[in-house]
């Protein structure tokens, strides 16, 4: 029942002042785009929502093809082996907050994280909006 309009962001750098928030990458109002929006604040949740965005919106082939990979150690569920593949950063971070059993990957930096919102934004005000 959340919509925009019930939104409002109250900052108090030099006296009050109310702003709305407006649709901005999400279709949805999202308080975690807010946080990020007011505060700059990065989180696994906020990583989710847009990827998932991209994903069901059928843009992820076109949002991986411009970027570049990184090693993942993938296990295998059936035998437990192990394998490298090459994933993009965003892919690289969602299989972390994803499968948090597999430690063989070195864990996403707070910069890694930032960057790979940015990134995602950029792509969805270009391409989906």
């Amino acid at each position: 029942m959340l919509d925009f309009e019930h939104l409002k962001l109250i900052k108090d750098d030099h006296g009050k002042e109310i702003v709305n928030i407006e649709r901005a990458d999400l279709p949805y109002p999202s308080l975690n785009e807010v946080n990020f929006l007011a505060f700059n604040e990065s989180n696994d949740e906020y990583h989710n929502e847009l990827y998932g965005y991209i994903e069901s919106e059928g843009e992820l082939v076109n949002y991986k093809a411009t970027k570049s990979t990184v090693d993942y150690q993938k296990i295998n569920p059936r035998n437990g082996n192990i394998s490298i593949v090459q994933i993009i950063m965003s892919e690289y971070i969602r299989h972390q907050i994803h499968h948090p059993e597999n430690t063989h990957n070195t864990r996403f930096t707070n910069d890694e994280l930032q960057q790979s919102i940015n990134e995602m934004r950029v792509f969805i005000n270009d391409a989906l909006n």
